[in-house]
């Protein structure tokens, strides 16, 4: 059954050169390693997946105070004429950041993307040139957008290894935004949405970062898996329905999910063989956090920018409400050194004596 299930997976469609149907890439979105890929770089429709740009700049423009998740979002008369799947809000009336951001990852609303499009930028069109500058400082080398939720357009590509690339991001740079895709349903103006991605609702390891369909894409995916401090992050273009698509990933991430927890536990040995023996006179705490996977989502961050940092063990403990992750390290100059390098990458950190 497996050796069969690989056959389809490695099928091509040569009709093309530049369009391949099946395309994927497994790996870890912290290290960048990649496990398992086809047709990496084969350009090809990306569909819905197209969002996850969109949320990114969403994502960072909450992070620069340029938007607030209260902030009301109007529809126009040109978002409201969007084909579906959309919420169907009337022209001019509104819905929150906070609700337009669940509506696009649980919905995927096309309503809301080009709404969120003219809130950012003024216009789609202007949106859309941000979204191919933020692709080009992201370094995604086969994607070009031509809008902001990927219907069909022919000048709307991408590549199974630039969407990894970009997903990646979004779990490194705005960790704190990952609840959001484990989400099933929302309630937006009274009425229920439900996820297209039904693997969030078998398996608690997955985080549905997002689903995509066109009829000249077949049914995509980006899916991540949380297993403790092992992160994997499988890409699929090119599924013949739903089921089909699921059904490889799956079976792609749980192949694939062993080796990346060895690779994990030797980096971990590799770290406790080089810590020094002394004892630990000061502590560099790097965040605060009131819940747990907060805090382990930091030091993976921490780890995967700052390459110093990996070769120190990092704890976490609890603090009234607040869950604080910190290194312990002997003298204060090496605290002073590590927190030096932590702030250059304008992230906080605080130096105690313990």
């Amino acid at each position: 059954m497996r050796i069969i299930l690989i056959t389809f997976i490695l099928i091509v469609n040569l009709s093309h050169p530049l369009f391949a149907k099946i395309a994927s890439v497994i790996g870890n979105p912290l290290s960048q390693e990649i496990y398992f890929e086809v047709n990496k770089d084969t350009k090809n429709y990306p569909a819905s997946l197209t969002k996850i740009m969109t949320l990114y700049i969403i994502f960072d423009e909450l992070e620069q105070k340029k938007l607030n998740l209260n902030d009301r979002v109007y529809f126009s008369k040109h978002a409201t004429y969007q084909q579906p799947s959309k919420l169907g809000i009337a022209e001019k009336d509104f819905i929150t950041v906070d609700e337009l951001i669940d509506s696009l990852i649980v919905k995927s609303a096309n309503d809301a993307a080009v709404a969120i499009a003219e809130k950012i930028s003024g216009s789609e069109k202007k949106f859309v040139i941000k979204m191919n500058n933020y692709a080009k400082k992201l370094n995604l080398k086969n994607t070009t957008f031509s809008n902001p939720h990927g219907l069909p357009d022919r000048a709307n590509l991408s590549s199974a290894y630039d969407i990894f690339k970009l997903s990646s991001k979004i779990i490194k740079d705005f960790p704190q935004q990952l609840h959001r895709f484990k989400k099933t349903k929302v309630k937006i103006k009274g009425k229920n949405h439900t996820t297209h991605n039904t693997l969030l609702k078998k398996y608690d390891h997955y985080i549905g970062l997002k689903t995509g369909y066109i009829r000249k894409s077949g049914f995509q995916i980006s899916l991540l898996s949380i297993n403790g401090d092992n992160y994997l992050l499988g890409i699929y273009f090119g599924g013949n329905s739903a089921k089909e698509r699921n059904n490889k990933i799956n079976f792609l991430m749980n192949k694939y999910s062993n080796k990346n927890t060895s690779k994990n536990e030797e980096n971990k040995k590799l770290i406790v063989k080089n810590e020094k023996k002394s004892t630990s006179n000061y502590s560099v705490q790097t965040s605060s956090f009131k819940k747990i996977s907060k805090s382990k989502m930091h030091i993976n961050l921490l780890k995967n920018k700052i390459k110093i940092l990996r070769s120190f063990e990092h704890h976490i403990k609890k603090n009234g409400r607040y869950f604080i992750s910190y290194i312990n390290v002997v003298d204060h100059i090496t605290a002073k050194n590590l927190c030096n390098e932590i702030k250059l990458n304008k992230l906080d950190c605080l130096i105690k004596t313990s």
